[in-house]
């Protein structure tokens, strides 16, 4: 019995004595690349609690979350004055002028070069003689004739311009006064007009 007792204080003894083997604590889950083993949930696999210095305790940086670009921002419509948009006509009629038809190709230009432009407004006027009635028809076909001639000159579809004759336009200022008629037809020659809108894409 004597003898039994010294043999095991002596490998007590021997152990005690004997150094810490270095590798990664037993206490966790360790895989064959000596990483410490995850659950389904990602969480560290134990085998008991351990302190601060347990390699499970230790919190991953979060994955950075990509940051999207910021859409572009589109692209303005090209400014246009008013006057370069408006298109006279002679008295009593609704055909297109040399002069009116050099403003649509400019027009039409801009709007081929604009992406910007998805349709336009055309708008017909008379000036002040005639019935109502009569002028609403001719202020409908000075806006077809505009309609149909920048239909083929630009690149917008010919079935979603928004073509209105208004009618008698606002009667031009200083011309009631006026007394002769051709005196009088020379000073509504602003009145007998289409003008031309442009409209932006819908965002």
């Amino acid at each position: 019995m004597r003898h039994f007792l010294l043999s095991a204080c002596a490998i007590l003894a021997i152990a005690a004595a004997a150094p810490a083997i270095a590798g990664p604590a037993n206490d966790a889950a360790w895989d064959k690349r000596n990483q410490p083993v995850g659950d389904s949930n990602g969480n560290c696999v134990r085998t008991k609690w351990q302190d601060a210095s347990d390699p499970c305790a230790i919190t991953p940086e979060p994955a950075p979350v990509p940051v999207a670009a910021p859409a572009p921002a589109p692209a303005p419509i090209p400014v246009v004055a008013l006057e370069q948009r408006t298109i006279y006509f002679d008295f009593d009629s609704a055909a297109l002028t040399g002069e009116s038809t050099a403003k649509l190709d400019q027009l039409a230009t801009i709007i081929n070069g604009s992406t910007a432009i998805a349709d336009v407004r055309i708008h017909g006027f008379t000036d002040q003689f005639g019935s109502s009635s009569y002028n609403e028809t001719l202020a409908n076909k000075r806006a077809a004739s505009v309609k149909e001639y920048l239909d083929s000159k630009s690149r917008l579809s010919s079935n979603v311009a928004e073509v209105r004759g208004l009618g008698k336009s606002t009667p031009a200022e200083g011309c009631a006064s006026v007394k002769k008629r051709d005196e009088k037809i020379a000073c509504m020659a602003q009145e007998r007009r289409v003008e031309i809108e442009f409209k932006a894409q819908v965002q």
